[in-house]
C-alpha cells in the first residue's frame, strides 16, 4: 500500500478478513506479507533526503513506490481491523526481510484493531517510523521478533500479546521487542 493510498480491510469478530496462503500445505514465507506506507515523520533518510525511507523487502522501484515518511503524522493508510495475516514473510536480505506486517511512516488517522499474524517468516509486526496508534495485536509463532520499532516510531500500542514456539528463532535471536 503505498504513500497517499489506503487499504481498508474492515472484518468483523466472527468474519476476519484472512490473508493467508495459496498453497494446499501452508509453510511461513509462501508470500511477502502486507506493506503499509504512510506519509508521516520518520528519522529515517533516503538519497540524503532527512525524513523520507526506502523500506525494507526489495520492493522499492525506479518510481518510488517503496518510500515511506513525510510530516503527516496525522496521515491515513486506511483499516485493519479484524484481520489474520498467515505464513507472510520473507527474506530478501539480510536485515532486509519483508515482514507479517510492515508499517513505514504510517499515521494517527489510520486504524488498526484486532490484528494477528501467526508464522511470520520474519518479525510478526515491524514499524518504520510513523505515527499509528495500534491496539489487540496478537504475534503467533513468529520466526523473529513479535513486535519491531525503528526510525523513531512515535504511536501507541494497546493490548498487544505474543505466543512464542521456543523451539523456533531465527539466527538473531528472535525476541518480544525489539527497539531501534
Amino acid at each position: 500500500v503505498t504513500r497517499g493510498t489506503q487499504i481498508i480491510a474492515n472484518g468483523t469478530a466472527t468474519q476476519p478478513v484472512v490473508f493467508t496462503s495459496d498453497q494446499a500445505s501452508p509453510q511461513r514465507g509462501d508470500w511477502g506479507g502486507i506493506v503499509i506506507l504512510g506519509r508521516a515523520k520518520t528519522n529515517a533518510s533516503f538519497n540524503g533526503v532527512a525524513g523520507v525511507g526506502e523500506i525494507e523487502g526489495g520492493v522499492n522501484n525506479a518510481e518510488g513506490l517503496g518510500l515511506y515518511g513525510g510530516a503527516d503524522d496525522n496521515d491515513n493508510s486506511g483499516v485493519l481491523k479484524y484481520v489474520r495475516i498467515e505464513y507472510a514473510g520473507y527474506a530478501f536480505l539480510p536485515d532486509k526481510e519483508l515482514n507479517g506486517l510492515t508499517f513505514g511512516g504510517v499515521g494517527k488517522g489510520t486504524v488498526v484493531e484486532h490484528v494477528q499474524v501467526s508464522y511470520s517468516n520474519d518479525d510478526s509486526f515491524e514499524w518504520f517510523g510513523g505515527s499509528v496508534d495500534c491496539k489487540y495485536l496478537f504475534a503467533y509463532k513468529g520466526l523473529d521478533n513479535d513486535f519491531d520499532m525503528d526510525n523513531g516510531y512515535s504511536g501507541r500500542l494497546q493490548f498487544g500479546i505474543a505466543f512464542r514456539d521456543s523451539t523456533i528463532a531465527d539466527i538473531s535471536g528472535s525476541n518480544r521487542f525489539e527497539i531501534d
